[in-house]
């Protein structure tokens, strides 16, 4: 009884065993076994490998303003470390560089001696180096050097703006990028991503359709002169003539503007800005105003000439007097009335004579005085019109240039908005 269940229990081993065995051996074969494409074509070839981003960076210390280069350089050599690279400061500039390395000329030549020199004097092998020149307002240039291939990774231009606090933040990543995509260039524009783009894209207009737009278009450029400043006024804009006169003054012809108002009727907006070389006092002066003033000295010319005929006239009246009360002759005593050719009525003639001439060129030269008077008047008066006006104008172009000059900034911190400013 005992040697068969020994015997029975043999049997169980061996099976079990044969079982495992068999069940090890045919585990695998479901995931080895090959399905074709379901579309029936050919099996798909494996996807690329993505090309490798990263190596070690020198970061040379940037040139121009020190303020905006520090700043930036840590921002660029923090962005570099995000996406992957090994960034390092390096105390030269590229210009101390190249002036070690005897290059007259920052140009791809003395990049390459640069490159050299850079991994000859520095324990870590370096493949690309950046440097910059950045001043505090104006146009800045960042450049990335690609040291194994010999040649500029990108040349970065930024408009350095004084208080621009948006540009610093973003041209780090920006930098940054350049390099990633240099040596991982983005891949092209699916077919599906072409098909979203064209369906964003406005549907074909009709010929009604498009003058209804034109129509519109136009109607709002004529709303938009009649009433440029009603939405937006920036208030009286205080003038001074003689502050403003450099500012404003023309160099040559006048150049008056056309306006079209609402209604179809064209107007002629006189340019009203002061002649340069004639300073800010005749500056503002309009021609009425030196008709006037060629009146008044005509004028004022004439009653000088008449009251000096005047005076000349006195002194032929004075002779003719003189004259008469040295003959001696009398007008009442018929025995002395005459001395041979020489008779007290003619001499008296004479006196008259004289006289009528002063009291004629007298009265002209006080008729003159009075329209010289009236004239200076009317000048003065033409004066005051036309810089009321130049100031009136003056004020207009500075209200459009404040509109023109009107500023959006947005505003990042504890408050978020934005910021409108006008320049005056």
């Amino acid at each position: 009884m005992t040697r068969s269940t020994s015997t029975l229990t043999s049997f169980a081993r061996v099976g079990l065993s044969a079982c495992l065995a068999a069940g090890l051996a045919l585990a695998p074969l479901p995931a080895l076994a090959w399905a074709p494409p379901a579309d029936g074509g050919v099996e798909a070839e494996p996807a690329p490998a993505e090309a490798e981003v990263g190596g070690n960076i020198a970061v040379l210390k940037f040139t121009g303003d020190p303020t905006v280069g520090d700043a930036w350089r840590t921002a660029i050599k923090n962005s570099f470390e995000a996406d992957g690279y090994v960034a390092n400061f390096i105390k030269r500039s590229i210009e101390e560089a190249a002036e070690k390395n005897k290059c007259r000329n920052i140009d791809d030549a003395c990049l390459a001696k640069v490159a050299a020199y850079l991994n000859k004097n520095s324990k870590t092998a370096y493949d690309f180096f950046v440097y910059a020149d950045l001043p505090a307002a104006g146009t800045g240039t960042i450049v990335i050097y690609d040291m194994a291939k010999g040649a500029r990774v990108t040349t970065l231009e930024a408009a350095i703006v004084d208080g621009d606090y948006i540009l610093p933040v973003v041209i780090a990543p920006a930098v940054a990028k350049r390099l990633v995509h240099y040596q991982a260039p983005p891949a092209g524009i699916t077919e599906e991503e072409e098909a979203i783009l064209a369906a964003l894209d406005e549907p074909e207009k009709t010929p009604e359709e498009i003058q209804a737009e034109k129509d519109r278009i136009a109607q709002a450029e004529k709303d938009a002169v009649s009433g440029y400043n009603t939405s937006l006024d920036v208030g009286k804009q205080a003038v001074d003539l003689k502050a403003d006169f450099k500012e404003f003054c023309r160099e040559g012809k006048r150049k008056d503007k056309e306006i079209q108002d609402s209604d179809g009727t064209v107007s002629t907006e006189r340019d009203l800005r002061p002649l340069c070389k004639r300073g800010p006092s005749l500056g503002y002066w309009q021609p009425r105003a030196w008709v006037a003033l060629t009146l008044v000295v005509g004028s004022a010319a004439t009653m000088g000439l008449m009251y000096g005929l005047a005076a000349a006239s006195r002194s032929k009246w004075s002779s003719a007097r003189d004259d008469l009360e040295s003959s001696g002759l009398s007008g009442t005593d018929p025995n002395n009335n005459c001395d041979g050719d020489t008779c007290y009525a003619d001499l008296a003639g004479q006196v008259s004579d004289a006289g009528a001439q002063i009291r004629r060129r007298a009265v002209i030269g006080d008729v003159m005085l009075g329209t010289t008077l009236l004239l200076g008047g009317v000048l003065a008066i033409i004066v005051s019109q036309d810089r009321a006006a130049a100031k009136k104008f003056i004020s207009a172009e500075k209200e459009l240039k404040a509109v023109s000059n009107l500023r959006l900034t947005p505003i990042f911190g504890q408050t978020n908005g934005a910021a409108i400013g006008f320049e005056f």
